[in-house]
């Protein structure tokens, strides 16, 4: 354009002096620079024209990657949430299968103390009669103290029986009570185990403190569930229970 400006600006020039000749060959002589400049604006515009293109393409291809990469944050941030409540998930297991080990653990170790009292009653029995030379027991007593239901303390009523135990033991010179306690089929095998250990324990506690029969003379086992059905309200109540057996000497 700027080219343009300068020929146009010298032809006035040219014409302003009147020179016919000149003007004449100034304009067959600047003919082909106008075109050849006209020539090359054009291409230029058309170079301009494909690089504007050219950018814009890369503009949008720019903001095609650009839209990817947010779309691949998107998924990565909800594969990081999903990996984290995996681990959550997978701790919380881990911790429950650690609590059903030590659930485990302890259940076993109450069955083999279990085992153990089964023992203890059968030991204490024999260390009984090596003490005082007796080869053959009688049974001279027999009572059985009732429990509510989950209930291991004596009752006023358990009590008043357990006095009348006392009482008969009185002018008795070689004796074993046999104390034996049991519980309902309600619950675990493990807890009612120690419950009826816990129950039989009140009932020897009572006899030992309050009518002073001497803790040799005693023997004890919980032995967890009583036999029976237990269908009815009833039978279960009468399981819910110690029994109680005296034994002297057979002469």
């Amino acid at each position: 354009m700027k080219n343009a400006f300068i020929t146009s600006s010298l032809l006035l020039s040219l014409c302003g002096t009147g020179c016919v000749a000149t003007r004449k060959y100034v304009a067959k002589t600047v003919a082909p620079v106008e075109q050849h400049v006209a020539t090359v604006e054009s291409k230029n515009d058309t170079k301009n024209s494909d690089q504007d293109k050219a950018l814009t393409e890369n503009k949008t291809q720019i903001e095609n990657v650009d839209r990817d990469l947010s779309r691949t944050k998107e998924r990565l941030s909800d594969t990081d949430a999903k990996v984290v409540a995996m681990n959550s998930t997978v701790a919380t297991v881990d911790a429950k299968a650690t609590a059903a080990n030590a659930a485990a653990s302890a259940a076993d170790g109450k069955a083999q103390t279990s085992l153990e009292r089964n023992g203890q009653l059968t030991q204490n029995v024999d260390s009984f009669k090596n003490a005082y030379k007796m080869d053959k027991l009688k049974l001279v007593k027999s009572d059985t103290v009732l429990f509510g239901f989950n209930r291991r303390g004596l009752s006023d009523e358990a009590k008043a029986q357990l006095d009348a135990v006392g009482q008969s033991l009185n002018g008795l010179g070689k004796y074993v009570v046999e104390v034996q306690g049991f519980t309902d089929k309600i619950g675990g095998a493990a807890y009612n185990n120690e419950l009826s250990q816990e129950r039989a324990a009140a009932v020897a506690r009572y006899l030992a403190n309050q009518h002073r029969v001497p803790l040799h003379n005693i023997t004890m086992l919980g032995s967890g569930e009583a036999d029976g059905d237990q269908k009815t309200r009833a039978e279960r109540e009468q399981s819910r229970k110690v029994d109680i057996r005296i034994f002297v000497p057979e002469i």
